[in-house]
Parts: C-alpha cells; structure tokens; sequence
C-alpha cells in the first residue's frame, strides 16, 4: 500500500510539474511571439485571440484533457455576450477559451496575476485587470468593459470571485457580471465545468481523499443566451440567483 501511495504522489507531482512546462513553453513559442507581432503590426486582438485559443488547446491535450461540450454555442457573429463559469482549476481559463472559440472574449481578472512572470506581462495588456480595494480601479473596469463590448469582444468573469474551497461545490457569486450585463443590455452565457475540479484541482498541497489530477475528459455543460434587455439594475439579484441555479443543478446531477 505504500508503494502505490508513494507511486501516486510521484505521478501527481510530475503530472503538476508537466503543466507548468506546458504553459511557459506555448507562452513562450505561441502567446509572447503573437502578443509582438499584435504589437508592431497593430492587429485586432480578435486575431491574437486565435493564438490564445492554440495556446488553450495544447494544454489541454498536453495534459491529455480532452473537451466534451454538450452542445455547440448559440451565438450570433461580432455581437458581444458575459460569459460566466464555475471556478475550481487553474485549467478554467484554458477550457473556457477552448469552448468559446468563436467569440473572443476578454477576461476580467484580478490585478495581482500581472506580477507572474512573462504571463502577467502579457495579461496586464490583454485583459482587464481589476483592483477590487479601489473604487476609481472598478470605474476603470466599466469603462474599459464598454469599450471591448461596444467592439463586439465579449467578456468572461468567474462569477465566484476566487476558487473556493475544495469542499464548496459552487460559491456564492458576486453581483459583477450581471450588473454588467444588465447595464450594457448585453446578453449572458453560463457554462459549468462539471470535471475540472477532479482533473486538476486548485491546491494540490492540501487535498485530503481527493484526486490531484490526472488526464481524462472535461465535460462542459454550455447554456442558452440569456436575454438582459429591458432589465434593471435591481434585476441583477434575480439574474445571479437565476444563472447559480442552472450551474448548482448541471454539478449535482454531474
């Protein structure tokens, strides 16, 4: 018995050691070069999605992920959607770029990611960061999120705000996305990550009984647009309440 637990941990400590391979080295030869190229030709960051959706794929299938989404997204070309997701892996962001392939998408994220090396410069002049102590950084964030809308870039936000703890099946969401949602009229999209968690859970220091990774499938459970127009600001309680719902159920039902 100890040897297989021994065995375990080693596989789950070069399977962690293998992602972090993965991502600097197709950041490295496929996000750094396009992000210059973006730079000194003035490309649309439309195109430099395309190289974030190349870079989400060899992770996944480098880690041996394979995607299954339910059904293909009901979007409509250059119109702008939120995208929301369960939050519980370091791979979400990957999957999600995976899935919405068609429609770029610009993630709302918090400022401290841009101090990560090589990444962090890059994700600092991609996406749009938010410093949540600051309410002039949160005026920033409406601005910059209108701007990208109105030039039919969507938005992706994790609605929980942060990955919860292991044990928390879906988090309480913050009001962020709906209120943008509904203030831009704008419609939003859940998408539920049913096996991220057991892929490649978040901490892998302190999981106890539980699965550090391993290579299998992803099922991703896509929903309707739902419509925003004609909504108000209170409607974002109802809105929240409404999406967590649609995603609490795809988790229990697996």
């Amino acid at each position: 018995m100890k040897l297989v637990k021994a065995l375990k941990y080693l596989f789950w400590t070069i399977y962690n050691i293998w992602f972090y391979i993965l991502v600097l080295l197709f950041t490295l030869i496929i996000i750094l070069p396009s992000f210059v190229l973006m730079q000194l030709t003035g490309a649309s960051y439309k195109h430099f999605y395309s190289a974030g959706v190349l870079w989400s794929d060899c992770v996944l299938y480098g880690m041996f992920m394979f995607p299954q989404k339910n059904k293909s997204l009901k979007t409509i070309k250059n119109h702008a959607y939120i995208f929301v997701a369960n939050h519980v892996s370091m791979i979400d962001v990957m999957l999600l770029v995976s899935t919405v392939r068609e429609n770029p998408i610009v993630f709302i994220g918090k400022k401290e990611l841009e101090k990560i090396p090589i990444f962090g410069y890059v994700y600092k002049r991609t996406m749009i960061l938010v410093d949540r102590s600051s309410n002039e950084s949160k005026k920033r964030v409406f601005e910059q999120t209108k701007k990208k809308l109105n030039s039919g870039i969507s938005i992706a936000i994790f609605p929980e705000g942060t990955v919860p703890d292991i044990e928390v099946e879906l988090a309480p969401f913050k009001h962020g996305a709906f209120t943008i949602a509904i203030e831009h009229q704008v419609p939003i999209i859940p998408i539920t990550f049913i096996d991220n968690k057991k892929r490649f859970p978040w901490s892998f220091g302190g999981l106890i009984g539980g699965s550090k990774g391993s290579p299998g499938k992803l099922r991703v459970k896509i929903h309707n647009p739902i419509p925003t127009r004609g909504m108000v600001k209170d409607d974002r309680v109802s809105l929240n309440e409404k999406v967590r719902s649609i995603m609490l159920k795809d988790l229990k039902s697996g």
